[in-house]
């Protein structure tokens, strides 16, 4: 059942975790100007995009009630994943673009904390989750204050200090499971049956989440290429900070809602079970999202104005635009954790379909009309809102599909 503490104590690695990030960020905009960031958002979401997709989703399969389970899937998730980073490097080296290495090096990296975590939200063991979130940007908010009175730490690019600095967690993350695995008995055995099992993942999860990466990566990625770095850096300022509850929520209470979920589908009282667990979540984040609208739109000018100063005014009209889509977001996200709970992968892979195709769209039509950048974000941001409403929807649906399917008259 829901355990408050759960809950917080993954909210707290996460909100850690932004807090070191924001720390970095607000470093990037005032020593090195809108453009320098806006360069690094772009560097950070294709990267990221790419580590998110570099298992094919099969690391989810590392969230399992068996501990044997997990550790056998991480230890198949990663070797995957290491052969297809061994693939994408090699790309790289044939193309002659050595400035990519940090980008496959990062997507590795991020991908085993992403699997590392599975692991440990099996465990439940959320601290250490926490701890690993925290370390990894404070590692980076480090390596910039040294970077003021180390001339030769200066001299490293801010992505290549980023993607030492993910590397470096997850190695530590990676080796220390696989003490665990040991000392436990656990096979780190290759298996081709893995794969067959969990092919849904694959089929269904990996087409859902490129589609749904549309939505998360797209602006990062096409404004630096139609407007700009400068501009880029407005909205990269806009979009992290503005972005920052969605991924505090979807990272710490989405995860918690997920293995909540799971556990509840397993009691002999599951209907009742699943139904209370749903309802608590989503009262909370409708909560949520209706303080974080109101204040996002009192505060964020002013507190953009006095931290970075009146010249990044541009990134005020950019997260005004972005509102109506985080504040749904920070709803759908978390209980989107439902399609994985129930297996209910064709819902999700059709509803996220839809919405990379009406996402794109939304972009073509911005650039055909040659809209402005915050034209454009706007534009943007109403067809993400209303595909997240829709997306609210579904999930109920899904639950109430799932109640039907639970109850002992079924």
């Amino acid at each position: 059942m829901v355990n408050p503490r759960d809950s917080l104590i993954s909210l707290l690695g996460v909100v850690s975790g932004q807090a070191a990030l924001f720390a970095c960020i607000f470093l990037i905009g005032r020593w090195d100007g809108p453009g320098a960031l806006g360069e690094f958002n772009y560097q950070l979401a294709l990267a990221t995009f790419g580590g998110t997709l570099l298992g094919l989703r099969y690391e989810l399969a590392c969230v399992s009630d068996s501990r044997r389970e997990s550790f056998g899937a991480l230890v198949n998730v990663m070797g995957l994943a290491l052969v297809l980073a061994t693939l994408l490097a090699g790309v790289v080296a044939v193309a002659g673009r050595a400035e990519y290495y940090a980008l496959v090096g990062y997507a590795f990296a991020a991908f085993a904390q992403i699997a590392a975590g599975a692991f440990l939200n099996s465990m439940r063991w959320y601290g250490w989750i926490t701890v690993s979130r925290v370390v990894t940007n404070c590692g980076f908010l480090a390596y910039l204050l040294l970077g003021q009175v180390c001339t030769a730490c200066a001299k490293v690019g801010l992505f290549d200090a980023y993607m030492v600095s993910t590397a470096s967690v997850a190695i530590v993350m990676v080796a220390g499971i696989a003490v665990i695995g040991s000392r436990s008995g656990y096979a780190f055995k290759l298996s081709p049956g893995f794969f067959a099992d969990n092919r849904r993942f694959a089929a269904y999860i990996l087409p859902s989440t490129i589609c749904a990466s549309v939505l998360t990566y797209a602006l990062a990625i096409v404004i630096p290429h139609w407007y700009g770095a400068h501009v880029a850096g407005y909205f990269a300022l806009a979009y992290r900070l503005g972005f920052f509850p969605v991924s505090l929520i979807g990272q710490s209470i989405g995860g918690v809602f997920r293995r909540d979920a799971i556990g509840a589908i397993a009691r002999e009282d599951a209907r009742s079970a699943l139904l209370n667990v749903y309802r608590i979540y989503a009262r909370s984040l409708v909560g949520i999202a209706a303080l974080y609208a109101i204040g996002g739109l009192v505060l964020f000018d002013p507190v953009v104005t006095w931290v970075f100063g009146s010249k990044w005014y541009g990134a005020v009209r950019f997260f005004n635009s972005l509102v109506p889509l985080f504040a749904l977001q920070l709803v759908y996200v978390p209980l989107s954790q439902i399609f994985l709970a129930t297996r209910a992968q064709r819902t999700d892979f059709m509803f996220q379909l839809l919405s990379g195709i009406s996402l794109l769209t939304a972009l073509w039509i911005a650039r055909w009309f040659d809209l402005s950048a915050e034209a454009s974000v706007f534009t943007f941001s109403l067809a993400g809102a209303a595909l997240m409403a829709g997306g609210i929807g579904i999930t109920y649906r899904v639950l109430n599909a799932n109640l039907v399917r639970l109850s002992p008259a079924a």
